[in-house]
């Protein structure tokens, strides 16, 4: 009989989300935050070349993404970085875990993050 792919079963919260490459943060005027993104595959390189096309894509950020990217730079798991949220912005930021959840869901689809799994530290 076939089986099927039994996939590795992970657990989100001790995952490490990090910033993919070609995607950095920038922080704008005054309480502005931005993710650069590269403009580096074939198609885009050409709207660049013939359509004058600007070579980067500008994102601006939330203050509560702003924030989750900048958790990412210091190598936080996503349990760390909804904690530090909630910690940060109190009552504001409830509830912090979906919405970071949603939020790293949505940087995943457009391939902005990469994920690592993180080491037992304990």
């Amino acid at each position: 009989m076939l089986r099927k792919r039994q996939r590795e079963k992970r657990n989100l919260l001790t995952m490490v989300p990090l910033l993919e490459g070609r995607v950095t943060l920038e922080q704008g005027s005054s309480e502005a935050t931005f993710l650069v993104i590269q403009r580096t595959n074939f198609v885009e390189r050409m709207t660049i070349r013939f359509l004058k096309q600007p070579s980067v894509r500008k994102i601006k950020l939330d203050k509560f993404g702003a924030f989750a990217v900048n958790q990412m730079e210091y190598k936080c798991n996503v349990n760390q970085i909804s904690e530090a949220m909630s910690e940060h912005f109190g009552e504001e930021a409830e509830p912090s875990l979906p919405r970071l959840v949603k939020f790293l869901e949505i940087l995943e689809v457009h391939e902005w993050i990469v994920w690592d799994e993180e080491e037992d530290k304990s």
